[in-house]
């Protein structure tokens, strides 16, 4: 979970994360931005809460991918096979190293970073896998960390 959470749980260094392999994949090394689409009653929804490095990107079998990242991931392997697309593949994104942002960027203040710099960018463009500038990463990682 990205955001509010018992401290108890922990946050291991890497982890995985299953989809289909009929979507775009990423090129590594790169930077993944945390977008939370849907929020509670309290408003956390619609906001960048943190980044993760991207180490990893591979299509393979779900038996093949589960076996290589189980120790990595939440996931068990009915779950891996559900990401499978018709072809039989899943797709296993590796990441570590992911921050918590001390202030979320809001989907407001991301679209106006967005524009200030004249950068392509799109709001759909945060539910799924997508490239998006480094100038645009590094001004959401600087306003997620900003203290007033």
């Amino acid at each position: 979970m990205l955001i509010a959470r018992s401290d108890a749980l922990g946050i291991s260094r890497e982890h995985v994360y299953y989809r289909s392999s009929q979507r775009r994949g990423g090129s590594v090394p790169a930077r993944l931005l945390w977008y939370v689409s849907d929020g509670n009653s309290t408003g956390e929804g619609q906001m960048v809460v943190g980044s993760s490095r991207l180490d990893e990107v591979l299509i393979d079998t779900p038996d093949t991918l589960f076996s290589k990242f189980e120790h990595l991931g939440v996931y068990g392997r009915a779950e891996v096979e559900q990401a499978a697309d018709a072809s039989g593949h899943a797709m296993a994104v590796r990441f570590s190293d992911t921050e918590i942002f001390p202030k979320p960027v809001t989907l407001r203040r991301l679209t106006s970073l967005a524009r200030d710099r004249g950068l392509p960018w799109s709001p759909g463009s945060l539910i799924s896998l997508s490239k998006v500038s480094s100038e645009l990463v590094q001004a959401v990682y600087q306003e997620g960390h900003r203290t007033t």
